[in-house]
């Protein structure tokens, strides 16, 4: 009966989040969305924060999607400059991830050491990183998410 209760209470909880990964507001957090407190699992915990980094990582996408053809058809830039954004804005996208994802090793291996909790500290700071891009661009470009 427990582990059925476990199940549900796991499921309820992924259904709800992905409503709140559908637009990230200021107080969406990996905690918001895999709240382990909620939880009664460490894998079932795990493996909600590599879902909603997948999501998290779908909309950043999209995102970026956007905001390229938004820079395209930048009224105020002549064709050549427009293009040259849009490679800067790729390039610059492409080393924010590599970025992103060394800096949360490294906050990972401060928290936990190299175990296995090191894994789950890496997993909630991709999330919250990725999260907190996604905010950054919408704004930024005037992008609804």
């Amino acid at each position: 009966m427990t582990a059925r209760l476990v199940i549900v209470s796991t499921l309820l909880l992924l259904l709800g989040s992905s409503a709140a990964s559908a637009k990230y507001g200021a107080s969406v957090t990996a905690r918001t969305l895999c709240n382990p407190d909620k939880i009664a699992r460490t894998n079932a915990w795990v493996d909600c924060l590599r879902l909603e980094i997948s999501r998290s990582e779908s909309a950043l996408a999209g995102l970026i999607t956007k905001t390229v053809a938004k820079m395209g058809t930048a009224d105020m830039l002549d064709q050549p400059k427009r293009s040259e954004n849009i490679t800067l804005f790729k390039e610059l996208q492409s080393q924010w991830l590599k970025l992103r994802d060394e800096d949360c090793k490294a906050y990972a291996a401060h928290s936990a050491g190299l175990g296995f909790g090191a894994a789950q500290f890496n997993l909630e700071c991709v999330l919250n990183e990725t999260v907190s891009r996604v905010r950054t661009l919408s704004t930024r470009y005037d992008i609804p998410q």
